[in-house]
């Protein structure tokens, strides 16, 4: 777990990038601090699918926060196109998205996702699925 993690941040909404690079920031020292183990991270944040695809190619990235409806790429194409590239393929995905509906969650899921919370979310719902996913990805 030494090792700092990349976290990617894909909204095109700078608001909510911003205040999610926030909360991820201070989960993980939160859970560094309390768990006893170094948590360093890095958040790196893209404004639409598009981007987070090409920034997942260029670089190594630990976990990305998606969110769904975006101009140019959106988050189901998003996972669409991840899902056919093998070097990015398994990458984890933490959808927040305002779009909570039934067959947009499932079809998600079938895509790929990791985990799916429904905006607008809480500190207690982000920290939920970022510990289970530091405790499930962050080897």
């Amino acid at each position: 777990m030494g090792s700092k993690k990349t976290i990617l941040v894909v909204d095109d909404i700078p608001l909510m990038r911003t205040m999610l690079v926030k909360y991820v920031q201070t989960l993980a020292h939160k859970i560094s601090s309390s768990a006893h183990f170094p948590l360093e991270v890095e958040v790196i944040e893209a404004p639409n699918g598009k981007v987070a695809i090409e920034t997942l190619k260029e670089r190594p990235v630990n976990l990305v926060f998606l969110d769904m409806m975006m101009p140019e790429m959106d988050g189901l194409t998003f996972l669409s196109v991840k899902k056919t590239h093998p070097e990015i393929a398994t990458v984890p995905v933490i959808v927040c998205s305002a779009v909570g509906e039934k067959e947009t969650v499932e079809r998600a899921r079938e895509l790929g996702a990791n985990a799916y919370i429904t905006k607008p979310f809480t500190m207690k719902s982000i920290e939920e699925k970022f510990r289970e996913a530091v405790t499930t990805y962050f080897k």
